[in-house]
């Protein structure tokens, strides 16, 4: 028996329990995490081809390997190993394998559970045999199924893996053996981020003063309300103060014989917007009035258009126009006898009467 047969026989006892204390030594460090790359040992028993040497039934391996997972499931693996196949004579004719080669994996789980996987790859072979004139270099093809356990270890994350390995060797008329390998597998680490705690934070809560208080919940501030302690529910205007079901919009006025608003209504079509939108359920009518002036039939449609000027502002101002009407009521509704210019001019008016 040649002596190379020994080593590899060492190395298959040996690689696994070497990787098991790299594992528990590394694991003691707490400010590490588990990366997806790994690194494992196997050793096992080999099935060898027929057509080797005579006796050459089976044979020892082991190896090492170097792999990483990706968050598709597939990977890869750099892997070196070595076969010795006893031929059972006294001529020192034993056979030795030593294979570099790299395979595409794919995992069928997270590889933190159980996981089985399935390898496909190759690479170069170099077999030692006798005469040693005949070592040569050769090619090799391999495929691999296996088993990845969850880690059993809480220090070091130790796994186990089992795995059938084809491997096709090209070397002479080419050689086809079967592997049954078992071993131990450890993810590496990487330093892991460190988090600090904060200190748990008693948060007071303290009211500040902020001169904004609405005493009656009208939505008016005290500072503001002309009309304090209102009833819940009255309809208020921006002063905080309730108005008539009738309001006259004195300021709204149009150019003459037009429907064309002055700029100056702006403002008092400011307020009736402010009311509108306090109150979001009130409808109203935009009621439109004249002199005496003219025609009873032009005053009606002078007035009828006025008050649609009106409406038209209001709804550009973001009033809906289905809580609005506009009526036209011409001279039939004075305030006054229009019997001078002062009271005909108060009679050219603009009202916004509550319908609700």
């Amino acid at each position: 028996m040649r002596p190379g047969h020994h080593s590899i026989q060492q190395v298959a006892l040996c690689a696994p329990v070497f990787l098991a204390s790299l594992a528990l030594s590394l694991g003691t460090a707490h400010a590490q995490e588990w990366e997806d790359y790994y690194l494992g040992g196997t050793a096992g028993y080999v099935l060898a081809d027929d057509g080797r040497a005579p006796d050459a039934d089976a044979g020892s391996a082991a190896g090492v390997y170097f792999g990483r997972v990706f968050d598709n499931q597939f990977g890869f693996e750099v892997h070196v190993s070595g076969d010795g196949f006893e031929t059972g004579t006294d001529l020192g004719s034993d056979l030795y394998r030593y294979l570099f080669g790299a395979d595409a994996i794919y995992n069928f789980g997270d590889r933190r559970g159980w996981s089985p996987f399935a390898a496909l790859g190759g690479g170069g072979s170099y077999n030692d045999v006798v005469p040693s004139a005949e070592d040569t270099v050769d090619f090799f093809a391999n495929a691999a199924v296996g088993l990845v356990s969850p880690a059993f270890t809480d220090i070091g994350q130790l796994r186990v893996r089992a795995e059938a390995r084809y491997v096709h060797d090209f070397f002479g008329d080419g050689f086809g053996d079967l592997r049954l390998m078992a071993g131990i597998e450890i993810p590496l680490l990487r330093p892991a981020e460190v988090s600090f705690e904060a200190p748990e934070t008693q948060i007071e809560i303290v009211e500040v003063p902020s001169g904004l208080q609405d005493s009656d919940g009208d939505g008016v501030i005290n500072e503001r309300d002309l009309c304090p302690n209102t009833p819940p529910g009255t309809r208020i205007d921006g002063d905080g103060c309730p108005f008539d079901d009738i309001m006259e919009l004195r300021g709204v006025t149009f150019e003459l014989d037009s429907a064309r608003l002055r700029p100056d209504a702006e403002t008092v079509l400011s307020y009736v917007v402010d009311i509108l939108q306090r109150n979001p359920d009130m409808e109203v009518e935009i009621a439109g009035h004249t002199c005496d002036l003219g025609s009873e039939a032009y005053n009606r449609s002078l007035s009828q258009q006025r008050a649609q000027s009106v409406v038209d502002h209001l709804q550009s101002r973001g009033i809906d126009g289905a809580r609005m009407e506009a009526v036209g009521y011409g001279e039939s509704e004075p305030q006054l006898p229009n019997t001078s210019e002062e009271n005909r001019e108060r009679n050219r008016r603009v009202e916004m009467r509550v319908l609700n």
